[in-house]
């Protein structure tokens, strides 16, 4: 059994498929198929079920799954470590973090983390809060900026760093733009355009909304903040955007206006794995981070 067959294993099982993993591998398929024939030759057992819908899991193939993660993890954990001994200042990090911080609070984080350590890399991961956290699960980010989620998975433990008000964006012309302050129940019926599910953001709107038995008729969803806004501008509807999203330009092109006190906030937290000590970078990432949302509050 060979560590490449086993990073074979595991890549099929997380892609879905064999193509999928051989491109992520840098291998060709057949390599890829070849490096899982020989586990299960060797363990005697079928590992995958193959069918048009991709592949499957079967017992045997879960627990050795759980041994890969483990060894695997255990020595990618071994050879960063290795490396900030031998070489501290030339590591590298990766940060996973969604379109709103990597917009408006990062890239002073970057340019102090860049000038504090000029040998080291650090690499920028863009996406939702969900998949943000599976990354740091796998390992493939060493920190991660979200929403903080209802649940969290006991494997990660996020320190809140800054909580904010959720508020009304309405198109300039917008009826309701002429009140100073609006009621949940105003909104009613209301055409909206609302970040896309399954975001963090958007469940945290949804529950609200449901809470209160607030009903929108949301006509265009999106996954990137600065397009949903975009598209208020243009009348197609009214949205509900965290704090940290509206801009002074945004506060001239759009009538801004405050939500009810008892709606929920948005909270943005800092996850990693609790088993991952933090080296010398990460360290440095970690306090500059906190330093910059501390001059948010």
């Amino acid at each position: 059994m060979e560590l490449r067959q086993l990073e074979s294993f595991r890549e099929v099982v997380r892609e879905g498929s064999f193509t999928a993993a051989a491109r992520k591998l840098h291998m060709t398929q057949p390599a890829v198929s070849l490096h899982v024939k020989a586990l299960e030759q060797h363990l005697s057992a079928r590992l995958l079920h193959r069918d048009a819908r991709g592949v499957r899991l079967t017992k045997a193939g879960a627990v050795l799954l759980e041994a890969a993660d483990d060894v695997l993890a255990s020595l990618e954990e071994a050879t960063r470590r290795i490396r900030e001994i031998e070489s501290p200042e030339r590591g590298s990090v990766v940060l996973a973090c969604g379109d709103t911080v990597a917009l408006h609070l990062l890239p002073p984080v970057i340019t102090q983390f860049r000038k504090t350590h000029p040998n080291a890399e650090i690499q920028v991961m863009n996406h939702g809060s969900r998949t943000i956290l599976e990354m740091v699960l796998r390992r493939e980010a060493d920190l991660g900026l979200v929403t903080r989620p209802l649940w969290l998975d006991p494997a990660l433990q996020a320190r809140s760093l800054h909580i904010e008000r959720m508020r009304l964006a309405l198109p300039r012309k917008h009826p309701l733009a002429a009140k100073k302050k609006v009621d949940l129940a105003d909104l009613e019926g209301a055409s909206a355009v609302l970040l896309a599910k399954p975001a963090e953001t958007r469940q945290l709107i949804d529950r609200a909304l449901i809470k209160k038995g607030v009903r929108l008729d949301v006509v265009m969803e999106s996954g990137n903040l600065e397009v949903v806004k975009a598209y208020v501008r243009t009348g197609l509807g009214l949205s509900i955007l965290p704090d940290l999203a509206i801009t002074g330009q945004d506060e001239r092109r759009l009538a801004i206006r405050p939500l009810p006190d008892d709606f929920p906030q948005r909270k943005i937290a800092l996850v990693r794995r609790k088993d991952r000590k933090p080296g010398l970078l990460v360290t440095s990432l970690l306090s500059i981070v906190a330093e910059h949302f501390d001059a948010l509050d």
